[in-house]
């Protein structure tokens, strides 16, 4: 439900300006497994694989300041919400259907209305939008909160509102958690979970590239979240990318800013965010959005993930030279020990400057140049043909989301969990997994920052107990 909102929350200069003419607030039932998000930087088409559920009229004299929870639907339906005849309407209400097991599920954050957040600090801004760390001051949970500047008619504006009633419906362990949406005259605010570690991308600058048994879990939770979006929304994701992969110290992988609303999505299209440079050839030829279309998104991310660089144009062969074993077997052993150590494995260089690339000649070579490929002795052969599989050029090609969660992804695993049972113990083994990784990647980037210091104050740091922080910190992966 949407209510009027007149509070405000304690803000700096740096989002003053993004939050002063805020007046309304979209809120839920938050639980455990919920989801968020929503701008995309893909193109869109005429239609859309998600739905909303109906609206009600609103009693426009029941007010509160509190954020108000309503009923998760069970399933999304047809979309015949309306906003109401008065155009100074203040509150927009949603057909309310229970959903079995919701009333127990825990709350990640307990209702709150404004005034319970803290600003904490700004995390980024770019392309018309803020991004901005919270915190809930009762319950000390942290939240994301995004506000993006939208010129668009008032009607449209409530429409996205609406379209975001989808956010909802979302009970998955693989999609982000969402807590509610602010809008105004001019202004769209999304408030959502916090990952500590952040995007795949962050990450991937900390190590570098990933060996293949992490990006084999990485996929699990990816593909999972795919298919909880197709199957249980009947929507694509439509901006799959790194950033738009979250990971926390627990190992725990969640997909974001799926595309909910098209006219949003429209208006971004137009050219106000831009476009992705993970968008399928197909899209970029002028033609409709399909799962394929996620899948290529998949396979390039996969990609990027395992050689540290965007894949396209093509990278040198020397280049991988450089960075890899001459042969598969040591390569392997390379991938395996780096997954258990958290140690980092040499880096890709780019020799060709490919970055220098303009974004139609990009466009163009996506569409008109054949699909990047792995050289064959740099990962497993399984492995290899699974990306392949994913980056095929013609959509029909692709693999399926059914044939990757069902075939690809538990013979994936059994290379890197030779004695798990794929149905019973791939959660326990696939969490152990992660968590070590992450715990060599902080720890030695402990080390590095304890080593750094030392050097800048040029003293000798032997008498320095180091041990309780290095403890402290690991403890918190």
């Amino acid at each position: 439900m949407v209510v009027d909102q007149t509070s405000r929350l304690d803000k700096t200069s740096a989002g003053v300006d993004l939050e002063t003419q805020s007046e309304k607030v979209l809120v839920e039932d938050v639980s455990q497994e919920t989801v968020s998000i929503t701008i995309s930087e893909s193109l869109t088409d005429g239609t859309d694989a998600s739905t909303t559920t109906n609206s009600q009229s609103t009693n426009h004299e029941n007010k509160s300041e509190t954020l108000q929870t309503f009923t998760r639907c069970k399933s999304p339906t047809n979309n015949n919400n309306s906003l109401s005849s008065s155009s100074n309407a203040t509150s927009i209400e949603y057909s309310q259907t229970s959903s079995p097991g919701d009333s127990g599920r825990r709350r990640l954050v307990p209702d709150f209305n404004i005034d319970d957040l803290l600003l904490i600090s700004e995390l980024g801004r770019g392309n018309g939008g803020i991004v901005t760390k919270l915190q809930h001051k009762s319950s000390g949970t942290f939240l994301i909160r995004k506000t993006f500047e939208l010129d668009v008619k008032t009607t449209t504006r409530a429409q996205i509102v609406r379209d975001l009633q989808v956010l909802w419906e979302c009970i998955s362990p693989h999609i982000i958690e969402f807590h509610g949406a602010i809008h105004s005259e001019c202004l769209i605010s999304i408030y959502m979970e916090y990952m500590d570690v952040g995007g795949m991308d962050l990450l991937l600058k900390m190590v570098g590239r990933f060996p293949e048994p992490i990006i084999i879990h990485i996929a699990d939770s990816v593909v999972s979240g795919l298919l909880y979006l197709w199957q249980e929304l009947h929507m694509f994701h439509r901006n799959l990318k790194p950033s738009n992969i979250l990971i926390n110290r627990a190992g725990t992988i969640k997909l974001c800013d799926f595309v909910v609303s098209l006219q949003l999505s429209e208006y971004v299209a137009s050219g106000f965010l831009g476009f992705s440079t993970y968008i399928a050839p197909e899209r970029l030829a002028g033609e409709l959005f399909s799962a394929a279309s996620d899948i290529w998104s998949l396979g390039l991310t996969l990609m990027e993930l395992a050689i540290g660089q965007y894949p396209i144009p093509s990278i040198d062969p020397v280049d991988f030279v450089r960075a890899f074993a001459p042969d598969q077997e040591t390569n392997m052993l390379e991938h395996f020990r780096a997954a258990k150590t958290g140690e980092l494995l040499p880096a890709l260089t780019d020799s060709k400057s490919r970055s220098t690339i303009g974004m139609y000649n990009l466009f163009t070579y996506i569409v008109e140049q054949p699909a990047p490929r792995l050289p064959v002795y740099c990962f497993s052969s399984e492995f290899i043909y699974f990306i392949h599989s994913c980056l095929q050029k013609d959509a029909n090609d692709r693999l399926s989301i059914e044939i990757i969660h069902r075939h690809f992804i538990p013979e994936l695993i059994k290379l890197t969990c030779p004695h798990s049972n794929h149905n019973t113990l791939r959660p326990i083994f696939i969490d152990s997994c992660l968590i070590n990784y992450l715990r060599g990647v902080f720890a030695r980037q402990q080390a590095e920052a304890i080593d750094a210091v030392a050097l800048a104050v040029g003293e000798d740091f032997d008498s320095i107990d180091t041990d309780f922080e290095v403890t402290t910190m690991l403890d918190s992966v």
